[in-house]
């Protein structure tokens, strides 16, 4: 049986990494509560649990350097447009001068545009806050096509803020952007924002 869970664990890692830090940190504790001193001490069981969970992250390591993916390499970014009461009009690419967080620097602030750094599934998150009354539409955009949009038809003096996420195969230098084809937006509080991260690499 304790077998079983070994290859099973084993399994959940090689897809993800998310259990690396809960493993050594009961490596640590396991380390912690080993009897140091000279008296006779039998260790044949707990060195029978420790060692198949060292193998397990040796081979979670050998798998990130084989992906060219590092768990202390993240890609996070989180924008948002900081002028309040300010008309975004239609443009090539809406430009988020607020950067939040830029972990891995894939966010260009001078053009508002995100770079892959590297092959891989990404995530991405994008709103809209038309201007009161208008039919506007906000697409987001990969490599100049059209991935997906939000469109908002309003009644007269009404505004309501929306958003939309999208699941990116994306290969290393691929640009994915946020662009205002038709209507204009309401900046308000961080209400115009842009966001997205690496789900997993890909090899």
């Amino acid at each position: 049986m304790r077998n079983l869970l070994y290859l099973i664990l084993f399994h959940c890692i090689c897809q993800s990494s998310t259990l690396e830090n809960d493993i050594e940190d009961f490596l640590d504790t396991t380390d912690e509560e080993v009897d140091t001193t000279n008296e006779e001490v039998d260790t044949t069981n707990e060195e029978m649990d420790i060692k198949p969970l060292k193998m397990i992250l040796e081979a979670e390591d050998r798998r990130g350097r084989h992906c060219g993916y590092w768990h202390g390499s993240r890609v996070v970014f989180d924008v948002e447009t900081s002028i309040m009461n300010h008309m975004v009009n239609p443009g090539r690419a809406i430009v988020f001068n607020l950067v939040n967080v830029n972990l891995g620097r894939a966010y260009s602030r001078s053009s508002g545009m995100f770079m892959a750094p590297r092959f891989g599934i990404y995530f991405f998150s994008y709103t809209s806050l038309p201007f009161r009354g208008l039919h506007t539409d906000v697409v987001l955009m990969k490599n100049g096509r059209k991935i997906s949009r939000i469109h908002s038809v309003l009644a007269r003096s009404t505004s309501q803020l929306a958003s939309k996420n999208a699941i990116l195969k994306l290969r290393r230098g691929d640009h994915v952007w946020v662009h205002l084809e038709k209507g204009k937006l309401w900046s308000n509080d961080g209400s115009i924002s842009f966001q997205g991260f690496l789900l997993t690499p890909l090899c």
